[in-house]
């Protein structure tokens, strides 16, 4: 009976033991998935900026193209929608700036001129669009964003 006992005590902390570790490796996994997608995320919004800086070079000059040149350019709008989608499919969005003043929870104060006629952290141009991950409530990157500095 006492061998059985310590027999069954010895398995016991055996398991213990091989549960511990199983949980230690689950967790690093699960760190090493979340760095990965971040990184495929943020490598992906390098893409959305580089489509939208074209995007905004291709308005400048759009009514002198030909024809050939204005279905380029639809086609370009079309990857980034798609591209836009993809991301919405997996709960990541653009992040809204809802007011005109630079909250630091979504934005990146990247530089800032004077502008008397407005208040101090009043955004005047978006450099880069910020990203939200819905499901887990996380800023993935903030926007980066100019904004009103006084110096009064």
């Amino acid at each position: 009976m006492k061998q059985q006992k310590a027999y069954l005590k010895s398995k016991l902390v055996e398991f213990q033991v091989k549960i511990v570790e199983m949980a230690r490796k689950m967790r690093e996994q699960k760190d090493l998935y979340q760095t990965r997608e971040k990184t495929l995320y943020l490598s992906l919004f390098e893409v959305l900026d580089a489509l939208e800086n074209l995007d905004e070079m291709i308005k400048t000059k759009e009514e002198r193209f030909d024809k050939s040149s204005k279905r380029m350019a639809k086609n370009i709008r079309n990857i980034n929608k798609k591209l836009v989608r993809i991301l919405k499919a997996h709960h990541i969005t653009p992040i809204k700036l809802d007011a005109t003043k630079a909250r630091m929870a979504y934005c990146k104060i990247v530089d800032t001129k004077q502008a008397d006629d407005l208040e101090n952290e009043t955004i005047l141009d978006v450099i880069k669009t910020g990203y939200k991950d819905n499901r887990k409530d996380i800023v993935l990157r903030k926007a980066e964003v100019i904004t009103v500095l006084n110096d009064k």
